[in-house]
Order: C-alpha cells, then structure tokens, then sequence
C-alpha cells in the first residue's frame, strides 16, 4: 500500500512538471506569435549586402519570387540570399532580432524593399517588421520596413511572395580545399577575354584547369587570355556571372574554401570567404584545345613602359567602332625606340599616337594591325608585346606569367607602304 502511494506521488509530481513545461513552450510561442519580429540592421551592412547580391541580377528576372530576397533566421543569426536557378549567392549580416524566433524562420523580402532600405542615412539602422507566426507564408503576411531618411522615419509596407516558392538551397558533398586570394585575382586578370556569345555556351566563362600547376584561361574566339593559379581538384567551366561575383572586393581580398562534388558527380561547385558563400553550376562541355592556339617562337619583343601604359590603353579605348566594325590600329617601327600606332577607320578618319618602347629580340617587329579594344584588353594584362610577323597570332605577356593571344587584322599594301586594307579577322577557336 505504501508503494502504491508513492508511486501515485511520483506520478503526479511528473505530470505537473510537464504541464509546467509545456505552459512554458506555449507561452513563448505566444509571445513570438502575438508580437510582430523585430529585425534591426544597420544601413552599412544593407549596402555592404545589397552591393553583393546585386552581381546576381536577380532583379531583372521574370519570375517573380526570384525578385526577392530570402531572409533566414537561424541559431547563427540573419542570412540573406538571392538565387537565378543556376547561381545560390548569401552573405550573413550583423542584426538585432526580437523576439528570437525558437524554430527556424524564412520569409522574401522584395528587390525594391531592400533597395529602399540601403537608401538609409549614413550611420543609422533600418528595422524590418517580419512575420509574427513561424510559418510565414500565410497569404495576410506583410513585411514592414522602416527606414531614415533625410533625418525623418519613413515607413512601407510590402508584400511580399510565399518563401515556399523560393529554390532550395543546391547541396554539395565533396571535399573543401583552400584557395588563395590571388587566385581570384588572377580569375578577374582573364575574364575580360571571356566570351559573351550565347551561341558559344562553353566560352561564357572561364577555365578553371589544374595542368602546368594550375591555369585559368578565357577566350572568345578573337582573343585568349591566361593566367597562372592555385587550381585544386578537377578541371570546370565558371560561368561569367559567377566569376563577377568573384570580383567582388572580399573575395579578393581573402583566401576562400573550395568545395567540389566527389568524382566530379554533381554540377554545382561552391565558394566561401568570411560570411560569402557562391553556390554555382557549372558549364558543361568540353573547352577548346587552348594549347593549339598559343604561338611559340617568337622573333621580336617590344615593351611598353609603364609609365605610358595608362595612356596608351586610354587612347585605343577611345577610338570609335572597335572591334570589327572596320577600324583597325596599325603598328609601324620607323622610329628608332618608338611604336607608332595609327588608326585606319572605315570612314577615312586618321589618328595616330608615338609611344617609347623598349625592342628586344632576333629582328625588328613587323608592321601588324590589330583591332584597338582588343589591343587595349591585351596591354591590361602584360605590357611587353611578342610577335613573329604581320599574319602570326601577337601576344601580350607580364612577368607574372599572365598573358593574352590576339589575332590581327590581315593587311594588304594598297598604294604605298602606310595604307593598308583589312581583310577578316581570323578566330582563335570554335
């Protein structure tokens, strides 16, 4: 009988405290459900963030829940993220949040809402009214946003799409390597020389390929650009929106973990620097044979100093009608220590610049002529100019080991040794 009682007791005494415990669980759930989700964030880091997730121009997409940002609230704190469907971009942010969601929380916050809030004066915080339920995809959910402006609070109300219809996330199990920084820096040295051409899918990025020690190339065809890099694992193509948002300032600033699928299985590839992760997908198909195209043997260097080098870019930057649309800079050596370059457009229209330089090799440079933006493209890279003869590829090269191939224009003599008559420019590759 006595046992009886006891156990009685120590039953009674385990049903009150669960019942102590779960009027605990419901009285913070109420409390979060009752009182909107306060999130406080300073204008700063909205620019900082607004400035990063703009490189995935996600607000020019047709889809409209791909219009939006998606906010997550987590054990580790707020996290914005933007997706196009082949490239997963977030960074984390500095926030105050109350109350603290204790599941959990997603919802979209619209272009134009983040887009107001980095309009925010200098110094101040910026508060988002977020869902006062933990499912916010309840059709009455509305996001508030309030802003200073001008010294004076200016309030909004948004609403926004379900996060239900936002992407998931892409998952990569591999391996995580470390990539240094100049490697991101040696990616934006080559993409200029990236092809834009939809119909040439396979050069809309750039060449991430781990021979000779590591090698990044881009070419579109005209022109092939190559850098020297710290490349781990397999060989992939990086799309050119990626490699943009690579040539943001914090990842080239900072090493950055790599993460590969396991024997190359999975399209997706990931970078992360500081609180930055890139999910992309990566172009498939096989690259050209760049190797093939790079010229060996040549007869004749002429090295610009770099002084001049900012000018001289300046100056074929500036010339109308570049790149195949009939002009063409002809290079001539008839002064000693000097390059002449002189513009040939296809309206008559003549100009020409002297510039010193510094000629080394078994003979003197042959007159060449090049389109003038792809001849600036080439002196970005490397300031000394190889060349075998007029109708030979000419290259660009930099002590770094970075370098850029160009065709030239084919010249023909018309009526004395200073005119000359374009022909089609040949391509580098298919």
């Amino acid at each position: 009988m006595h046992f009886y009682l006891s156990s009685c007791v120590f039953k009674s005494c385990v049903l009150r405290l669960i019942f102590i415990q779960n009027q605990t669980f419901n009285i913070q759930h109420s409390t979060f459900n009752i009182h909107p989700m306060n999130i406080t964030i300073p204008v700063s880091a909205i620019k900082a963030a607004r400035k990063l997730l703009t490189r995935i121009h996600f607000e020019r997409l047709k889809l409209p829940v791909l219009t939006h940002v998606l906010a997550t609230i987590d054990a580790a704190g707020l996290t914005l993220a933007v997706s196009d469907l082949d490239h997963w971009l977030e960074t984390r942010l500095p926030a105050t949040i109350n109350p603290f969601p204790p599941d959990s929380t997603r919802f979209l916050i619209p272009a134009a809402a983040l887009a107001a809030a980095a309009r925010g004066d200098q110094g101040s915080t910026v508060q988002f009214e977020g869902p006062s339920t933990s499912d916010p995809n309840k059709p009455a959910f509305k996001l508030k946003l309030t802003v200073v402006c001008g010294k004076m609070p200016a309030e909004t109300v948004y609403q926004p799409e379900p996060a239900s219809g936002f992407p998931e996330r892409p998952a990569i199990q591999g391996h995580i390597t470390t990539v240094p920084k100049e490697t991101f820096a040696a990616l934006q040295t080559v993409a200029g020389c990236a092809s834009t051409d939809a119909t040439r899918y396979v050069l809309n990025g750039v060449l991430f390929s781990p021979d000779d020690g590591g090698t990044l190339i881009a070419t579109n065809g005209r022109q092939l650009a190559g850098a020297p890099a710290r490349v781990t694992g397999r060989e992939f193509i990086l799309p050119n929106t990626a490699v943009h948002v690579l040539g943001f300032p914090d990842f080239t600033a900072r090493d950055a973990a790599i993460q590969q699928p396991d024997n190359g299985k999975g399209p997706h590839i990931q970078f992360r620097s500081g609180p930055h992760t890139l999910i992309a997908r990566t172009i498939e198909g096989n690259y050209p044979n760049y190797r093939q195209v790079i010229p060996r043997d040549f007869l004749a260097d002429a090295t610009i100093p770099e002084t001049h080098r900012p000018a001289l870019i300046s100056w074929l930057r500036s010339l109308d009608g570049k790149n195949g649309h009939g002009n063409y800079v002809r290079l001539t050596w008839e002064k000693p220590g000097h390059l002449t370059l002189t513009l040939r457009s296809s309206d008559d229209t003549d100009s020409h610049i002297h510039v010193p330089v510094t000629i080394s090799g078994e003979s003197r440079p042959p007159v060449i002529a090049f389109a003038p933006g792809y001849l600036a493209d080439a002196f970005e890279i490397g300031s000394t100019l190889r060349l075998i003869d007029g109708l030979s590829p000419g290259m660009a090269s930099d002590p770094s080991g970075s370098f850029c191939v160009l065709m030239p224009c084919r010249c023909v003599a018309e009526a004395g040794p200073e005119q000359v008559a374009q022909t089609q420019v040949p391509a580098i590759a298919a």
